[in-house]
Formats: structure tokens, sequence, C-alpha cells
């Protein structure tokens, strides 16, 4: 039996088919992650974050966030030294959110905070915001640190 142009032809639209039926399922066994799950309330008080930016853009110097062995350490600018200070600290992960992390903003009166490495945060690149108040006005800070 010799394969005409209507055999060839009904062969192209089966592998056609076949394609994009791989294709369909490919996407859909991908995980598409959002950056926050409340994504629509996160955009509606973004004003809040942009004034605290600016709030803590204006400070003398930046929040410092570094790593040094199995520690991270967080420096807050030289006016927060001796200020009562509460606020977070949220490690990003932008590709795992199961790395994502919070830790509580307790600085000692030298405005220094150590935090370990240990199982909460693995080696990743993250983007560390800082945000915190202090004399009754909110100060936010955006920084990357790769965790080695």
């Amino acid at each position: 039996m010799t394969l005409n142009f209507g055999h060839k032809l009904l062969i192209a639209f089966i592998l056609f088919g076949a394609i994009m039926l791989y294709l369909v399922y490919q996407t859909l066994q991908t995980d598409y992650e959002l950056v926050s799950k409340n994504y629509y309330q996160d955009e509606l008080e973004y004003q809040q974050v942009i004034d605290a930016t600016k709030n803590a853009n204006d400070l003398g110097s930046k929040t410092v966030i570094s790593q040094q062995g199995n520690e991270i350490l967080l420096q807050l600018p030289k006016e927060m030294y001796n200020q009562s200070i509460s606020g977070r600290i949220n490690f990003y992960c932008p590709s795992d959110s199961k790395k994502d992390r919070n830790f509580t903003l307790a600085p000692d009166p030298a405005g220094h905070q150590v935090i370990p490495i240990d199982k909460d945060i693995s080696t990743a690149s993250y983007r560390v915001r800082v945000s915190w108040m202090a004399n009754n006005k909110k100060y936010y800070q955006d920084s990357y640190l790769q965790v080695k």
C-alpha cells in the first residue's frame, strides 16, 4: 500500500492534534504563583508603602542587610539608635513561595539584629522587605540578598 496525499494529510492532522494535546497537558501541570495571596488588597494599601519608603529615604543612611557566615545581619540607620522600634522583616523568594519567611523586627539599642541561618532560611535569592515604626512614623525599605 502506498501513501497518497490524503493519507499524508491525515497523518499530519493526527500529529498536530497529538502535539496540541501534549502542550495543553503541560500547561495544566505548571504551577503559577502570585506574589501575594491578597494581591488586590495589597495594591489598595500601596500608598502607605510609598509614604513609608519616602520616610526611609529621608534618613541619613539606609538599612544594611548582609550575610556573615551562618547569620544574617541587619543594621538600621543611625537615626534609629536607642528608639522604640516595632516592625517586621519579610524574606520573599521570587522563585519559590515555600521559602518565604517573616520575622519580628527586634533590634538592640545600636540598631543591630542577627537572624541565624538554619532550617528557616535556605540558600536562595531573597527580596528582603523591612518595615518598621518609630516615633509614630512608618518606614519601609526593600533590598536584595543572596543567601549562600
